[in-house]
């Protein structure tokens, strides 16, 4: 009897340990490596009496400020791609129209707000449509609010808080008019989400990919007359990159501090192919790898490549990870098992959050420069490798059914 009860207890060893990935399990994993980090910052405060830095501060919601004030140039005549530091489209403009009434300072603390519950709204609807227990939806919340893209994002006011809910609307929704209104105003916001046709031209969906170039066209019909300069200033943007603050994976190549317009600088012709080919290529692989998956898994998996184009990505993009690392959690949990490949996005997800600024902020310092001299570039270039990460974890994954939660 008791030699029956060890086979039993024996053959039953690799499923409990099968049994212990769950989603419970995944997130308290990154909630753990996110929150260590935290803990260690802190330390080196109360010991060295500095005090750490999380996010670069220039004035509160500076990238809203300049919205707002590119839409008052608009409103009054004024090309507002004379203001360096507006870059996206032209219907973005829209989003800053209703704040024109307001101050500048209560306009940026209300889109602050707007910005936070945009956030928690959209990190709600990932929880209720990946089935997440009340448990683990608190702590998927609980990483998101430590995680220094989603900090980035609430301090500088820029628009990829609104592209997250637009973005998991055009993929979740159950209304197909509902998601390509979506789709085509994400992309009239910001020009990254245009990949999500890719999986729909894979899917042979040509009505819904027409409806949103139609959409989209009305959507820019009011701003015809700058449309131009739109494409110039996309065209100087991708072409430069900063050593810091960039999450793109070509950043890894050379981690620089820029402070001034005139230190900008393009990449080599060479450099910037290659790159371009390594964009390419992964993303190709991984939609051929999924291409049994469910639809909406390869939209998912496609935010990573947002991350990686152009070549200067602020932080404030990779708040799009939340709804992969949801998903990938919940895929950990059906398989019973963290795979390598798993292994290598969990990293990189925890790299994506490694809170750059703070760390830089101590080695900046004199005496901690003297010491580390490289230590800023170093830390710079950890944001990127998490985004290499990513990509070449789902490269590495497949999925060559419908994930059950796709189907449920």
């Amino acid at each position: 009897m008791t030699e029956s009860k060890q086979r039993l207890s024996s053959a039953g060893g690799a499923d409990s340990k099968r049994s212990e990935t769950t989603v419970e399990s995944v997130l308290f994993y990154v909630f753990y490596a996110l929150f260590a980090q935290l803990l260690f910052i802190l330390f080196v405060s109360l010991i060295t009496g500095l005090t750490p830095a999380f996010v670069e501060k220039i004035r509160i919601q500076l990238d809203f400020f300049g919205f707002v004030t590119a839409t008052s140039d608009w409103l009054h005549g004024v090309n507002p791609y004379m203001n360096i530091r507006f870059v996206t489209p032209p219907p973005s403009l829209l989003v800053a129209l209703p704040f024109q009434i307001l101050s500048d300072g209560l306009g940026c603390i209300l889109f602050l707000f707007i910005d936070l519950f945009i956030v928690v709204m959209s990190i709600e609807s990932i929880c209720r449509y990946c089935k997440m227990t009340q448990r683990e939806s608190n702590i998927f919340l609980g990483i998101a609010f430590i995680y220094f893209p989603v900090l980035f994002l609430l301090e500088r006011g820029n628009l990829d808080g609104i592209m997250l809910g637009l973005i998991l609307i055009s993929i979740f929704a159950k209304n197909r008019l509902l998601k390509d209104i979506a789709l085509s105003l994400s992309i009239g916001f910001k020009v990254y989400s245009i990949l999500l046709l890719a999986p729909l031209m894979l899917a042979r969906l040509w009505k819904r990919v027409i409806a949103v170039f139609l959409l989209l066209a009305l959507l820019m019909l009011p701003f015809h007359s700058v449309l131009w300069s739109f494409v110039l200033s996309q065209t100087r943007r991708s072409a430069q990159m900063l050593g810091a603050e960039n999450i793109c994976p070509i950043g890894i190549l050379s981690p620089i501090n820029v402070t001034t317009a005139q230190q900008h600088y393009a990449l080599s012709h060479a450099v910037t192919l290659v790159y371009l080919a390594f964009w390419l290529v992964t993303y190709a692989i991984m939609l051929f790898r999924n291409r049994e998956s469910d639809l909406t898994v390869k939209a998912v998996y496609s935010l990573a490549w947002m991350l990686a184009m152009p070549l200067q990505v602020f932080p404030y993009t990779g708040v799009l990870l939340l709804p992969i690392l949801a998903l990938k959690s919940r895929e950990m949990a059906e398989r019973g098992l963290i795979t390598i490949p798993n292994r290598l996005f969990l990293m990189g997800f925890c790299l994506v959050g490694f809170q750059q600024t703070a760390f830089s902020s101590y080695f900046g310092y004199p005496i901690m420069t003297s010491l580390f001299p490289h230590a800023v570039r170093f830390f710079d270039s950890i944001n990127p490798l998490g985004t290499a990460l990513v990509i070449v974890s789902l490269v590495l994954s497949s999925s060559h059914r419908k994930s059950r939660l796709m189907q449920a």
